[in-house]
């Protein structure tokens, strides 16, 4: 079992990661199996007509989900997304938004958890299932 991770371990991960640079997702709180996730508005983010795209969505319920799990098996262990499942529900326009992902089965080999992103006064934006896989052996390169 893997000493607790605190929000500031995962934040510490994910500044690492090359990715964040474009997204600068950060941690709100996490805890045993979950994890809040903020996106900030970034017009990048955006269509022509202001609307949030939908990757930015599945890239945030992605990564919500991602520290999840290490704050179940760690931050050396490796898992990698194998099937992800994603509903549309409703819009943001020219606002960020959170994420909030949780494990609901962790297994030896496969992990399954789903994520909801959400807006103040927009409620659910986006409804999403994963599955992820566990590489045992595998650790990541510090």
């Amino acid at each position: 079992m893997p000493a607790s991770i605190s929000r500031n371990g995962l934040q510490q991960l994910l500044d690492a990661t090359p990715f964040n640079r474009f997204y600068r997702f950060r941690v709100d709180s996490a805890g045993r199996g979950s994890c809040i996730l903020r996106t900030p508005y970034r017009r990048e983010f955006a269509r022509p007509d202001g609307i949030i795209a939908g990757i930015i969505f599945i890239a945030a319920a992605d990564v919500a989900m991602w520290l999840a799990i290490a704050t179940r098996i760690g931050t050396h262990e490796r898992a990698v997304t194998v099937e992800m499942k994603t509903n549309f529900l409703r819009g943001a326009r020219k606002q960020g938004f959170q994420c909030r992902a949780r494990v609901m089965k962790l297994g030896r080999q496969l992990v399954y958890g789903t994520a909801e992103c959400y807006a103040p006064g927009r409620g659910v934006l986006s409804h999403h299932t994963l599955t992820y896989m566990r590489l045992p052996g595998e650790q990541i390169q510090t």
